[in-house]
C-alpha cells in the first residue's frame, strides 16, 4: 500500500528543480543559504487539508487518552527497532509543547515506516478516521520529495550519502502548529541531509542566514520568494542540515519567529540511513531578543 510512485516522482521533480536561477546549487547553499523551487505538485488546498486533518487529529488525542497513549507506546516501540536506525533519528509522533512556556507548538514527526508499525501494532486504527485520514494525508504529500532529494545530491556530488538498500530515502514529514505566543529566542541548524519547507501559512515567519563563521541577528532575513503560495502550487525552499559537513557542505542557520496569530507550516526532512552523527562545531548561533 504505501510505496513510492517512480515514474510520477521523476516527472515531478523535473519540473521541481526548476528554479529561477541557472546558479549551480553549491553556490546558491554558499550565497544565500537556500535554493527556492516551483512546487507544482502541491498547492495551498492540498496543505490546508492537511492542516484540517491535523487539527482532528490534535483534537481526537486531546479527549481519547487512551489513543494517545498507544501512540506513544509504539513510538517508544518503534524507537528501539532496527528500522529506526534507517532515519538514525529518535524524532517520530507527536509532540506537544502548546503549554510550555515559551514553546507554544505542536509537532508531529511522519515517516513511511513509522505509519506501518503503528498499523502493525494497532490494526483497529484503520477505523479511526481521526488518525488514519491525517496518517495518509501525510503520506501522500510526502512520497514525491525523495527524487528531489536524489537529484539535489546528485547535483552537489554526494550521491552516496543516500546509500540505501530499498530503493526509497528515509524522509520524515514534519506538520506543526505554532500557537501566538510559540517564541524561539535561538535559531538552530537542523540534523539531516537537506530540509525541504514545502508551505507555511505565513512565510515571513521564517528567517534564515546563509553559513559564516560569526553569526549575527541582522544577518537572518525573510528569503525572498518568486513563487506563490497558490491553490494549484506553492514555493518551497531546499536547505542544508548538518549530515554533511565531511562534503564540505555547511548547514544553513534558521529560526521561525514569533507573531501574533496561529499558523501551520509542513516540512520534508532527507535524513541519513544507518549514520552516527559525529561532533562537529559550526558557528556559533545568536540570541534573539524578542
Amino acid at each position: 500500500m504505501l510505496r513510492i510512485k517512480t515514474l510520477f516522482a521523476c516527472v515531478f521533480v523535473f519540473f521541481a528543480m526548476q528554479s529561477v536561477s541557472a546558479q549551480p546549487l553549491a553556490e546558491q547553499f554558499i550565497q544565500n543559504g537556500y535554493r527556492e523551487m516551483c512546487n507544482q505538485e502541491h498547492g495551498s488546498v492540498v496543505f490546508d487539508a492537511l492542516y484540517n486533518y491535523f487539527d482532528k487529529f490534535i483534537k481526537f488525542l486531546d479527549t481519547h487518552p487512551v489513543w494517545l497513549h498507544k501512540l506513544s507506546r509504539a513510538k517508544q516501540l518503534f524507537i528501539r527497532s532496527t528500522e529506526k536506525n534507517y532515519y538514525s533519528t529518535d524524532y517520530f509522533g507527536l509532540y506537544d509543547e502548546s503549554k510550555k512556556t515559551g514553546r507554544g507548538q505542536i509537532a508531529f514527526y511522519y515517516s513511511i515506516h513509522f505509519h506501518e508499525y503503528i498499523c502493525f501494532c494497532y490494526p483497529e486504527i484503520k477505523n479511526i478516521p481521526e488518525i488514519i485520514n491525517f496518517f495518509q494525508a501525510c503520506y501522500d504529500i510526502q512520497y514525491p520529495y525523495g527524487a528531489v532529494f536524489e537529484q539535489a545530491a546528485i547535483e552537489l556530488g554526494v550521491a552516496s550519502i543516500f546509500a540505501y538498500s530499498n530503493g526509497v530515502i528515509p524522509i520524515l514529514l514534519k506538520v506543526v502548529k505554532y500557537f501566538p505566543f510559540y517564541i524561539a529566542r535561538r535559531p538552530h541548524y537542523d540534523g539531516t541531509v537537506f530540509s525541504l519547507f514545502l508551505d507555511s501559512t505565513n512565510n515571513q515567519s521564517l528567517l534564515l542566514a546563509p553559513y559564516t563563521s560569526s553569526l549575527s541577528c541582522s544577518d537572518f532575513n525573510t528569503p525572498l520568494r518568486n513563487f506563490y503560495r497558490l491553490e494549484d502550487q506553492s514555493s518551497m525552499l531546499l536547505i542544508p542540515g548538518v549530515l554533511l559537513p565531511e562534503f564540505g557542505i555547511n548547514p544553513t542557520p534558521h529560526i521561525v519567529v514569533s507573531s501574533d496569530e496561529t499558523r501551520y507550516a509542513t516540512i520534508a526532512f532527507a535524513m541519513r540511513p544507518d549514520y552516527v552523527q559525529k561532533n562537529h562545531a559550526f558557528s556559533q548561533l545568536p540570541l534573539f531578543k524578542n
